[in-house]
């Protein structure tokens, strides 16, 4: 997408695909219509061990350095934003548990814009053909 240009909705300005986002983050037309882009938030939880409110990529190393010999079962508290995941309490490490289920990120393995661009290439795709195919029955 780095490559393919195309007029803002809004404000008209020819901007390239992959910066479309950046672009529409300070067009003041996109952000009087549909007010301002919303950006994903950090997860925000607490620590079931001293009821700190920590961001969800801190709570491990809270634990690592605060709690290290906490043993006591506690509720696991990224568990619960997760769909069908039973957030009940363990006996085990929490430590352990944030470790092993808790500590792959997507974003550390997949190039989201590729995927965006990807995706957006295809929507295209889509359009056109569907443009295509009333054209040929009209």
């Amino acid at each position: 997408m780095k490559s393919e240009y195309q007029n803002c909705t809004e404000c008209d300005a020819l901007v390239c695909l992959s910066e479309m986002r950046a672009h529409i983050r300070t067009c003041e037309k996109y952000i009087d219509t549909y007010g301002p882009l919303q950006e994903l938030e950090t997860t925000r939880c607490v620590c079931p061990f001293c009821q700190r409110e920590l961001d969800e990529d801190s709570l491990l190393d809270h634990c690592v350095t605060h709690h290290r010999s906490e043993r006591r079962p506690v509720f696991c508290p990224l568990c619960r934003f997760i769909p069908n995941e039973n957030p009940g309490s363990f006996n085990g490490s929490l430590i352990r548990h944030l470790q092993v289920s808790h500590t792959l990120f997507y974003d550390d393995f997949i190039d989201f814009n590729i995927i965006e661009e990807a995706l957006i290439r295809r929507a295209l795709d889509q359009s056109l053909l569907e443009y295509v195919n009333h054209s040929n029955t009209t």
